[in-house]
Parts: C-alpha cells; sequence; structure tokens
C-alpha cells in the first residue's frame, strides 16, 4: 500500500470520528422529525458552518475543498448510520454534478453551497422548458420546499437551478426524510449545464449515495438488533445464546457486508469517474435498499413487543429502508433499466 493511500485512509478515519462524534453530540433525530421542515436547521446550520460539509465536492476555485465522492460517502454513512434528517445527501450530489458543469452558473451555485451553506434538493423526472421558464409537477422530492435551490432536469436533456421552489409538502412513510410535490408554472430556473452525461450523472450520482446510506443504516440497523439479543433474557439466557436467533442475525450480517462492499464498489466507480457507473449504481442502490429493508424487518422482530412501538427506533430504520426502495426508481425499475443497457 502506498504512502498516500495510506494518508488517505487515515484522513478519511479522521474525517469519520469527527462527524460522528459531532452528530452523536447534537443531533436529536426525534425533535428533527417533528420540526416544521423535518429537519432541524439549527443542526444544518451547524453541519454547513462549522464542519463545512457542503463544501466537501465543490472545487477549490470555488471556495471548496476539492474532495472526491469517496470522501463524501463518509459522511453520508454517518449520517446514514443515525437516520439524521436534512438535505446533506442531494446536497453533496448537486456538487458533484455541478462540477462537472463547468459553467459560470453552476461556479457560482457552487460557491453559494460552499460559502453560505446554500441546500439543494433534487429532481430527475424532466419538466418542460420555454426560454428558461420551466412547467411541470415533480413528485416525491426529497426535502423539496424546504431547501434553497432545486436542481430540474428538462425533456431536451438541459439541467437548471430554480431558486424557493414552491408546493406543497405529502405525508411520507418516512418520518427521517420529508418529501414534497414541487409545481411548476413557467417558473424561471437558471441554466447550469447540458447533455445526456450531465443528466445521467446526476441520476448516477443519486443512486449511489443512497446505496452507501442504505448499507450504512443497514450496519447500525443489525448492530442495535445484536446488542439486544446479548442483554434481553428469555428462560434466563440471553436471547442472544439460542441457536435459531445466531442463525438469523448471521445471515443478516453477510447481507450486511454484501450490501456494503457493493454500495463501496460504486462508490469508487463515481469517484473515479467510470464509465460502468450507470451499471454499477442502480444495482447498487437496489442490492442496498433491499438490504436495509431486511434488515430493518428482521430487527422489528428480533425486538420482540417493544420492536413494534413508536418510541423505538426500529420503525425508523424499516420506514428508512422501504421508502429507500422506491425512492428514484423501484428495484425492479433499475433492474430493467440494466437489462435494457445490456440489450436484454
Amino acid at each position: 500500500m502506498s504512502n498516500v493511500t495510506t494518508m488517505r485512509d487515515t484522513e478519511q478515519r479522521e474525517m469519520r470520528r469527527t462527524v460522528a462524534g459531532f452528530l452523536d453530540k447534537h443531533s436529536d433525530v426525534r425533535a428533527a422529525i417533528h420540526s416544521e421542515s423535518g429537519f432541524d436547521p439549527a443542526l444544518w446550520r451547524r453541519v454547513t458552518g462549522e464542519l463545512g460539509l457542503t463544501a466537501l465536492l465543490v472545487p477549490e476555485r470555488c471556495g471548496g475543498m476539492g474532495l472526491d465522492f469517496t470522501d463524501a460517502s463518509v459522511v453520508l454513512e454517518e449520517f446514514g448510520r443515525r437516520l439524521v434528517p436534512g438535505p446533506l445527501l442531494t446536497t453533496l450530489v448537486a456538487a458533484a454534478v455541478l462540477e462537472t458543469c463547468r459553467t459560470p452558473e453552476a461556479d457560482r451555485l457552487l460557491t453559494r453551497i460552499a460559502a453560505d451553506g446554500t441546500s439543494v434538493s433534487i429532481a430527475t423526472h424532466p419538466v418542460a422548458a420555454d426560454r428558461d421558464h420551466l412547467t411541470g409537477v415533480l413528485d416525491h422530492v426529497i426535502h423539496g420546499v424546504d431547501t434553497d435551490v432545486l436542481l430540474v432536469v428538462t425533456e431536451d436533456r438541459r439541467l437548471y437551478a430554480v431558486d424557493a421552489p414552491t408546493g406543497h409538502r405529502r405525508t411520507a412513510l418516512d418520518h427521517t426524510r420529508t418529501l414534497a410535490t414541487v409545481v411548476l408554472d413557467r417558473t424561471p430556473g437558471t441554466l447550469l449545464g447540458a447533455g445526456q452525461p450531465v443528466v445521467d450523472l446526476l441520476t448516477d450520482l443519486v443512486l449511489t449515495a443512497l446505496a452507501a446510506e442504505s448499507a450504512a443504516a443497514a450496519t447500525t440497523c443489525l448492530d442495535l438488533t445484536v446488542e439486544y439479543l446479548k442483554i434481553r433474557t428469555q428462560f434466563g439466557k440471553p436471547l442472544g445464546t439460542f441457536q435459531a436467533l445466531k442463525h438469523r442475525c448471521a445471515d443478516l450480517a453477510v447481507a450486511v457486508a454484501g450490501a456494503t462492499s457493493t454500495a463501496w464498489y460504486a462508490v469508487r466507480a463515481a469517484a473515479a469517474g467510470s464509465a460502468e457507473l450507470n451499471v454499477v449504481a442502480p444495482l447498487a442502490k437496489a442490492v442496498c435498499a433491499d438490504a436495509l429493508m431486511a434488515v430493518a424487518a428482521e430487527s422489528v422482530q428480533l425486538h420482540g413487543g417493544i420492536g413494534f412501538t413508536f418510541e423505538h427506533d426500529a420503525h425508523l430504520y424499516l420506514k428508512r429502508g422501504k421508502a429507500n426502495q422506491l425512492l428514484f426508481g423501484s428495484g425492479a425499475e433499475l433492474r430493467a433499466r440494466v437489462a435494457a443497457l445490456a440489450g436484454l
């Protein structure tokens, strides 16, 4: 292993430790999901101001750190482990895509993201455009009316930014991630970039980010379950000593390990700008979201009666798993996309 690789690994471990310690100290998921916006604005200000996390993927020419997608994924994993509500995932994906646009308009938005902590949401369903005015209804937009900017794709494969998107929040299964319907009615937009590669990258990076988040959430969900089985007793013995439950946890551990490896294969493909990203990203998202759903469903069962209560966190992981299965394409839709790319 080269000295450069060793140094990079050390830096990422330190980044992980810093972010994890900060979130353990300052994040309150329950309070955030009951707030008006569905996330904690004060925490967002600290995340962007003190830690500068929105600047991770912003190039140095725009005031950012100029890091790559592996660094961003380390941070997304720590947020995913704790189900921290907020628009960090979509903002980091937006920054990565904007960096490739290389237009003055894209650079101005990148500067806002780095300097001001501007939050960005993403919509990949195409809308109509007429002289930089956008028209369409966008459903299931993550934090769609609670972010500063919305990235929108048009039917002619152009990427626009809409400031202060309007619409209405929707009742969402996942309490930790609000959704909105955004209505565009000849709404002014700022052209950021154009072309199929830009649009494809936006989709592939958000799928990759969801994969990394899902695998991390599944890891924590399994850890919490195993810890519970060590302390909960039945017939005078910890539940974790029962052979049948050991087997169930072993199966889940295999699924989590596979999901983590799959997610990081896609993350490294994204960081390297690999041509295979359009295949590995949808597959990674499908595999990792399915793994989270499976682990979370077992977690509810293995926690017994307490696992079915609203007060316990097991249902939050279950709902994040189901939501991640459906966001930006179901498993069946994503596998069909890969099959089409393979000519099947």
